[in-house]
């Protein structure tokens, strides 16, 4: 059994070193990272590659989701027989962290303006709050999206975000490889407090959700891989809440203040979790509130209020880290499924090459129809399987 587990977690690092290839195929026709010949010669091959086998590639791509997905419940199911043991998985973990540091955004051109916004704050004095992109005559424009619009996040974001640049001398491919860092160390520290959340809540099959987390596709993809900052916000409010939590326990003054501190912090970055804030009160003074489930169903929903081409893949990761606090396990395997499809989301950009219709309506499919129809085919089987029981066991 240690045998197969060693073997799934093998196949599972080399899926994702694939990825970190494959991913090359994607890279900006402008973006080049080194002048080292062996470089320039893989880069060369893999861009055209790309742009000249768009379907191809997304065979690959289905290739990739479905595989990534089945080891991971594969790894699931291997480890709910054995127990999992954290402390011997996450050496895999660090690994696929590694190989997706050097892993290029292939779906998101995010990172890049993450960069771009500190270097305004830095080398052109700016607020790219104020400001945008496309006011200054800087080379990373040729690469670069949404260069007319200011930054989206608020200024707790772009405040940590000078610390990954402040290291980077100006070199596109070290504050490239900087940010992945950033955004890797801000997903272990989630993990981090919610292993302490779990513990202190006494939730049965702590080691196995804190797997689900850590081990997700769909997170590892976006905030490894494409190097996404939605962890600014969610590791600031797990924080929040264990330090609620230890309140609630001990009533020390410390931790009322260090979760007040760091739920604003989160706000401060990306808005969303101020929906969180009703749900820590009612949870304070009701301690069966699922704030787990609710909380995810909030967080779930606020992306819906964008127009249907801005509801994004790595939106998901806000209730997918959340629901991991649920009460109902049901709900975790939920999400974690859900996962699957989001992203599979991709495949239609991949297949058509580019965002506009009808890829915004297939993604929502993908997303939407297609996971409420098997929750209502499951929810049918289990009212089925129930009613066959209970007719068996009529008196």
């Amino acid at each position: 059994m240690v045998f197969k587990q060693r073997f799934l977690f093998f196949f599972y690092f080399m899926t994702f070193l694939l990825f970190a290839v494959f991913s090359y195929a994607f890279l900006d026709p402008n973006l080049t990272f080194t002048s080292i010949k062996s470089y320039l010669f893989f880069q060369k091959e893999l861009r055209a590659f790309g742009l000249a086998n768009k379907h191809l590639l997304t065979t690959f791509f289905l290739l990739f989701v479905l595989l990534i997905f089945i080891l991971y419940l594969l790894l699931f199911l291997n480890l709910r027989k054995r127990k999992a043991d954290l402390r011997k998985i996450l050496t895999w973990w660090f690994l696929i962290f590694i190989v997706l540091i050097f892993a290029y955004p292939a779906f998101s051109h995010d990172i890049f303006n993450y960069i771009f916004n500190a270097k305004m704050v830095l080398v052109y004095k700016a607020d790219p709050h104020q400001q945008v992109a496309l006011s200054f005559k800087d080379p990373m424009l040729d690469f670069m999206r949404n260069t007319h619009t200011p930054a989206p996040y608020f200024y707790g974001w772009t405040i940590i975000s000078l610390l990954p640049s402040l290291v980077s001398f100006s070199q596109i491919f070290i504050s490239f490889i900087n940010f992945k860092i950033f955004s890797g160390l801000l997903f272990f520290l989630s993990f981090i407090f919610l292993d302490k959340i779990l513990s202190l809540l006494a939730v049965k099959g702590k080691n196995l959700r804190l797997f689900l987390f850590l081990f997700n596709p769909l997170i590892l993809v976006e905030v490894l891989g494409v190097g996404h900052n939605d962890f600014s916000m969610m590791a600031p409010a797990l924080a929040s809440f264990y330090y609620l939590t230890k309140y609630k326990k001990e009533k020390k003054l410390s931790s009322i203040i260090l979760f007040i501190l760091l739920l604003a912090f989160s706000i401060s970055t990306k808005y969303a979790s101020i929906v969180l804030l009703p749900l820590f009160l009612i949870w304070y003074f009701k301690s069966d509130f699922d704030l787990g489930f609710w909380g995810s169903i909030l967080l779930f929903l606020i992306p819906f209020s964008r127009p249907l081409d801005q509801l994004h893949s790595w939106y998901l990761i806000w209730p997918l880290t959340w629901i991991f606090l649920s009460k109902n396990i049901k709900a975790v395997y939920f999400f974690c499924f859900l996962s699957f499809f989001s992203l599979l989301r991709y495949f239609p950009y991949i297949w058509y090459g580019h965002w506009d219709p009808p890829v915004a309506w297939l993604r929502f499919f993908i997303y939407f129809f297609i996971p409420v129809l098997s929750l209502f085919a499951w929810l049918l089987y289990s009212f089925w399987v129930k009613l066959r029981y209970d007719r068996k066991n009529l008196p």
